[in-house]
């Protein structure tokens, strides 16, 4: 499963309303995936030097965006990016389906977005560490 993320970085208000920023995107090898990206790269509000793009990330890969202002003297910021396939489609299910709670026995259970295969479920507690459904203080995975 691909995925495209908004991506922002900052380089400060000292380097705000540069249109030369741009980005590149490296395996955690150091290699180069692709090319330096600078479409679709703008300033969430002008001047203040944060910018941000849409990248698009493919299933496998795991490493980092290095940012730059570009120009003959660029400033460069990098942040990772090691998703987990797993976690991100536990996090998809658990979002997109239904969440249903079971007030006899206090638990709650999540569904895939199909609304019937159960992806967890949980023991709702109160304050006291007693079963509960209507003052639910914390949750405790039981699956």
């Amino acid at each position: 499963m691909s995925i495209t993320l908004v991506k922002n970085v900052n380089f400060g208000s000292a380097l705000g309303s540069l249109t030369t920023v741009g980005y590149r995107i490296f395996w955690l090898d150091g290699t180069l995936s692709g090319s330096r990206v600078t479409s679709g790269v703008g300033e969430i509000f002008d001047g203040t030097g944060i910018y941000s793009s849409s990248i698009y990330f493919s299933t496998d890969f795991s490493g980092s965006i290095l940012w730059d202002t570009g120009g003959s003297s660029p400033t460069y910021a990098t942040e990772e990016y090691n998703p987990q396939p797993e976690q991100i489609e536990f996090i998809r299910n658990i979002e997109g389906g239904r969440w249903k709670i079971n007030t006899s026995t206090n638990k709650m259970t999540f569904y895939k977005d199909d609304n019937s295969t159960v992806v967890a479920a949980f023991d709702l507690k109160d304050s006291d560490g007693s079963g509960s459904s209507t003052s639910v203080f914390e949750r405790v995975r039981n699956d």
